[in-house]
């Protein structure tokens, strides 16, 4: 429970900060906490890591002629081994974990506060770090390192000795502090077997009392809005579309579009529910989900085949059928332009992109720029990974699996390249 000089506040501002931050310094940093691990331990594991680069973060409305440099806010690139999911079709999470454990190198980016403690110890880091084989040399380097000292025992930097922090405050404030923990270490309480226990039941108990309170705060401020004639109205749709009950308890349809961000979420729930996409192949599906992304309006765009002709009456349909409903509840929208919204001008480019096709053999039989048919595939693919996500909610496992087939299909080649920045 003793705090290093580091974890200061003051210890961590860029004033004091950045002529320590070269490359090759050792710094020690937060693990990430499992969804089960209480938010409150006596001894949060922490790793090692080493400094690779730092950067200034710009704002928008920031005036870099006129503040100066140990006033902004800067983000240290940190060498680190990281536990990554292990899912293909989903996107990759990435959580820093110890050095001996099983996971792979990473250059993750943090900020300034989130560095734990600073070593003495620093290293002089390979020039080229991008192959993974260099990025393993390294951690294995600063593991080799922190074992020619003994646990606890590791050099780090004296905030007034090294950084040179004078302030009158933040003396008084660590002075305050190595009194509280020696106080601390010599009080019976802190012998207690269960004190550690007892201690995460009590800052579980502050934590909910900061939530009920902030919900309060919040459901104070949003009671004007309650009343307000459009929500009343968006309300009565969701009832009459079968998204919540009178009770205002969520349905399954209702799961379903809160996964769901970047398309219309109504029409394309219903689609979902109405069977739309089980009798269909994976190509049709994803030509079908294309006229959800695409904006555009093309002077010379090609007329989708018949199949996937009859697929857009169908999507035209229910998308009528959505702004019918919402007129009817007096909620304030175009019938004819919503549906208008839904454009089928790159369904037969992402049909053949789906079926294996080579890229630049769809660019030469379709009237799209490239960058902007990229841009939709790309938004497509986030449309699926939410479509995943929703059938997984309310237990549809076909569709799940024919969402996931349907990102390996469009997830590939040119479109999907890395960039060649880093």
């Amino acid at each position: 429970m003793r705090l290093g000089g580091f974890n200061k506040k003051k210890g961590k501002t860029p004033k004091y900060c950045l002529p320590f931050l070269k490359p090759g310094r050792l710094v020690s940093i937060q693990c990430a906490k499992s969804d089960e691990s209480s938010s409150f331990s006596f001894d949060d594991p922490v790793t090692w890591g080493v400094i690779l680069n730092f950067q200034r973060v710009k704002t928008v409305s920031e005036d870099d002629a006129s503040r100066k440099p140990e006033d902004a806010n800067y983000t240290v690139d940190v060498l680190t081994r990281c536990g990554v999911s292990p899912s293909e079709v989903a996107k990759k999470t990435i959580k820093i974990i110890p050095l001996k454990e099983p996971g792979e190198p990473a250059v993750v980016s943090i900020s300034i506060s989130e560095i734990n403690s600073m070593s003495e110890l620093c290293m002089v880091v390979p020039k080229d770090l991008l192959p993974l084989p260099a990025q393993e040399n390294t951690l294995k380097r600063v593991v080799e390192t922190l074992s020619r000292f003994d646990k606890g025992k590791i050099p780090l930097l004296d905030p007034e000795e090294d950084m040179k922090i004078e302030s009158s405050s933040y003396k008084k404030v660590s002075r305050r502090m190595e009194a509280l923990e020696n106080l601390f270490d010599r009080h019976e309480v802190a012998r207690t077997p269960l004190i550690e226990q007892k201690l995460k039941v009590f800052h579980m108990k502050q934590d909910l009392a900061a939530k009920i309170k902030s919900i309060k705060k919040t459901m104070c401020s949003s009671t004007a809005l309650a009343f307000k004639d459009e929500l009343k109205a968006r309300k009565r749709v969701l009832r009459r579309l079968g998204y919540v009950t009178k009770d205002d308890v969520v349905e399954l349809k209702g799961k379903v579009a809160c996964e769901i961000s970047s398309a219309e979420e109504l029409t394309l729930t219903e689609l979902m529910f109405n069977g739309a996409f089980k009798a269909i192949k994976v190509e049709e599906m994803v030509s079908l989900l294309s006229c959800f992304v695409w904006q555009e309006k093309l002077k010379e765009a090609i007329k989708p085949r018949e199949q996937l002709d009859l697929l857009f009456s169908q999507l035209q349909d229910t998308a009528r059928r959505v702004a019918d409903v919402q007129l009817e509840c007096k909620v304030e929208i175009d019938v004819d332009s919503f549906v208008g919204s839904f454009r089928p001008d790159i369904m037969e480019a992402v049909y053949a992109w789906a079926e294996g096709s080579k890229f630049y053999e769809i660019m030469s039989a379709t009237p799209v720029f490239e960058g902007s048919l990229i841009r939709a595939i790309r938004r497509l693919e986030e449309v699926l990974q939410q479509l995943i996500q929703a059938a997984k909610s309310v237990g549809k496992t076909e569709l799940e699996s024919k969402f996931e087939e349907a990102v390996s299909n469009i997830k590939r080649d040119i479109v999907f390249a890395a960039s060649l920045y880093l």
